[in-house]
């Protein structure tokens, strides 16, 4: 039994290892775990967002913004690429750690030449920007943290505080993945592409691709989309108004049939598939 119980405790201490690791991977915290973790995910992760900034091309006068910087690798490259022009780089993370360590990595960028903007975000369906903001929004290893319901309310937040004609990147490494996956610190439905690429046009985005680009760690997977340029001459905000109260309607009758649990009539039928 004494054997059995010393096997039962190992295998329970390594669970609780791994599960902390996982925990780390998601949201860093200030420990000896989460600086280590985090830096070798920062050291991986930097040939992809250099593929990443380098395909989409980042003018020196954009404003560009980076979801879940991390350590800030990403943070610097975007801000080589500005620092020429009048371009200015934003920054959103969860991690109160890795904010302290970017803002301190980025302290004369921030708060003396004012190229740099770093907020804490928890929920990216909520964003703290204007609609129609930036020319570029990228991330690394992002979406696997999103839990799937949440994601196409994500995608539409992303969309509505890019510029018309803006561009999104997303970049991963699909070989790093898999150790991620083999070691149970991510499992294959989180790092599944298919997750994110099919909430991009339901949010609004067009032109999405998936490309695959030779880098210093292998192969990397990007995944570009573009927000449609605007077209005033399309705009009619009377039928904007129809479509939005019929959109209420709909939703009002959704709920009244789920709250009583009637059947729907053919005409209810009707305006739900309008």
């Amino acid at each position: 039994n004494s054997v059995l119980d010393r096997v039962s405790m190992s295998k329970r201490f390594i669970e609780l290892a791994f599960s902390d690791l996982a925990n780390q991977l998601a949201f860093p915290v200030k420990s000896i775990t989460g600086a280590a973790l985090s830096r070798w995910q920062s050291k991986r992760s930097t040939p992809i967002v250099r593929g990443l900034l380098e395909k989409v091309d980042v003018k020196p006068d954009a404003r560009v913004l980076e979801v879940g910087y991390g350590r800030g690798n990403g943070i610097g490259e975007a801000l080589k690429r500005v620092s020429t022009g009048s371009g200015v780089v934003f920054g959103i993370e969860r991690s109160p750690y890795m904010e302290e360590v970017t803002r301190k990595k980025f302290i004369l960028e921030e708060r003396e030449q004012a190229k740099l903007v770093l907020d804490r975000c928890f929920d990216l369906r909520h964003l703290a920007y204007p609609s129609d903001f930036f020319d570029v929004v990228f991330h690394v290893d992002l979406f696997y943290f999103i839990k799937q319901e949440s994601m196409l309310d994500v995608c539409r937040e992303l969309h509505r505080v890019m510029k018309p004609e803006g561009i999104i990147a997303c970049g991963m490494q699909i070989e790093s993945n898999r150790k991620l996956e083999k070691w149970g610190l991510l499992t294959p439905s989180q790092t599944d592409p298919l997750r994110y690429l099919q909430n991009l046009e339901p949010a609004g985005f067009e032109q999405v691709k998936v490309e695959y680009v030779n880098s210093s760690i292998g192969e990397i997977q990007l995944i570009t989309a573009n927000k449609p340029s605007a077209d005033e001459s399309h705009f009619d905000p009377a039928e904007k108004m129809r479509a939005l109260e019929r959109d209420i309607k709909r939703e009002m009758l959704r709920q009244r049939l789920v709250q009583t649990g009637k059947t729907p009539t053919k005409e209810d039928l009707d305006l739900l598939k309008e």
